[in-house]
């Protein structure tokens, strides 16, 4: 029993920062595009739907980053908050309790920092163009 309550934080924490290495390698990318001007890697994973036409069902680098994001966040979220159901006085009612796991709460807080930071970018990036 201490062995599964020790691994399921431990690999959702290391999913979640999987998850977050191309949203972190974009930012690594836009630094150096701001800094130093390098355009190239830049232009290769920059997530603008505006650099390559929209289909329905493609795939973009856009898509991968944020949806990569979004998962980070919700594995490290599912292992944080527990629900649970409970008797109550009228019946069955929700019961949510909150576990200390500070890698798991690192994880999903940078990857919602970097979402938000994102979805920044993208409005400035369409409003610009």
């Amino acid at each position: 029993m201490l062995r599964s309550n020790f691994l399921r934080p431990l690999t959702s924490g290391l999913l979640g920062i999987t998850l977050m290495l191309p949203a972190s390698y974009f930012m690594l990318t836009l630094l150096a595009r701001i800094f130093f001007g390098a355009k190239g890697m830049y232009y290769y994973i920059a997530p603008s739907f505006l650099q390559s036409p929209y289909h329905l069902f493609a795939f973009h680098k856009a898509q991968l980053i944020v949806i990569s994001l979004i998962l980070a966040i919700l594995f490290n979220v599912l292992t944080i908050v527990r629900v649970d159901l409970e008797r109550g006085k009228h019946g069955l009612e929700l019961g949510f309790s909150i576990r200390r796991y500070w890698l798991n709460t690192a994880v999903a807080l940078q990857a919602l920092l970097l979402l938000i930071v994102l979805i920044a970018y993208t409005l400035i990036q369409h409003v610009r163009y």
